[in-house]
Order: structure tokens, then sequence, then C-alpha cells
């Protein structure tokens, strides 16, 4: 009897889950960096929000606070730009394969032995990796991809790049009823 009502259970949570990446619905998160070594630290807050204009696909913006010492070198990185990304939709999984693309403008500045400077940085990143959804609103996020940067003046550069993060779904049913029609 206890293993029959724990199937039931189980069965009832996975069919109740329904992901949401429908159209009209928003979403809001995020991720965080942190890297340290013996002379070397890197802070990294990356929030982002949009809107889902069809389903499976949302566009938005993310933006980028960026805090690194390097030995000697302190650098802040503060920037801008928009993303595309679309959800691959499983059967009403709780499990969505995501394909990401972002464009960011950064102005970067970095002081070192009383020397500061600033350089424009501009990067691409193009992606892939799966959200998971914890519940109706909340998906826990990895996506790996290829980031090329450009430094003003400097040759560009380009890397691996692995994001973890979490995303809030607020369903556009939701928002209807918040805002009262």
């Amino acid at each position: 009897m206890k293993k029959l009502i724990l199937s039931l259970g189980f069965i009832i949570l996975f069919t109740a889950i329904h992901a949401q990446t429908n159209r009209g619905d928003w979403m809001i998160g995020g991720n965080l960096r942190i890297n340290t070594t013996e002379s070397n630290n890197e802070f990294t807050f990356q929030p982002m929000a949009g809107y889902f204009f069809a389903k499976g696909f949302a566009a938005g913006a993310e933006f980028k606070l960026s805090f690194s010492k390097f030995g000697a070198e302190k650098s802040t990185a503060l920037g801008a730009g928009p993303f595309a990304r679309y959800y691959f939709n499983l059967n009403n999984s709780s499990f969505k394969p995501l394909i990401h693309s972002s464009f960011m403008m950064e102005t970067v500045t970095t002081k070192q032995n009383g020397v500061k400077n600033s350089n424009t940085v501009s990067s691409l990143f193009i992606g892939g990796g799966a959200a998971y959804f914890i519940n109706e609103n909340v998906a826990l996020e990895a996506i790996a991809g290829y980031n090329r940067s450009k430094y003003e003046n400097v040759d560009s550069e380009g890397g691996f790049a692995f994001r973890l993060g979490f995303q809030v779904h607020l369903l556009g049913r939701e928002l209807r009823t918040i805002k009262g029609y």
C-alpha cells in the first residue's frame, strides 16, 4: 500500500508540473560566478529578464556587474545587452533542453599601480544546455557554450564558457490575475 501511494504521488507530481514557456509568460533570474585562487579573485553577478514572444521562445536583456583582482590589478565591469533563447518541450516534462545566445557591451575599468584605464568590450555567447523546473515557476539551469570577446584596440579572444543559474517564470495567467484582468 505504501508503494502504491508513493507511486501515485510521483505520478501526480510529474503530471502536475507544467514548466511554463508559453507566449505571454515572463522570466526573471540570472547567474552568479565566484572564482577565487591564492592571488586572483573574481565575483560576477549577471541578472536577466525576458518575455516569451512565442511558445518556447524568449528574448530580453542581460546585465553584468563584475569585480576582479588579479595580483595587483583590480577591475570593475558593467555591461548590458540582448539575449534570445529557445526551450524544447519534452511532453510536459520538468526537464527542458534549451539554446541560448546573447550579445553584451561592457565598460571595463582597470586600476594597477595607481594608473586607471577604461576599455569597451563586446562579447558574443552561443550555447546550449537545459533547465530543470523544480516547480511550475522556478528552474535551475546549466548552459555551456562558446564566448567570443573583443576589447577595444585589442585582438579578439574566445573560449569555452559554462553558466549555472536559475530563472523564475511568471506565468501570463498569474500576471493577469495580479493586475485584475
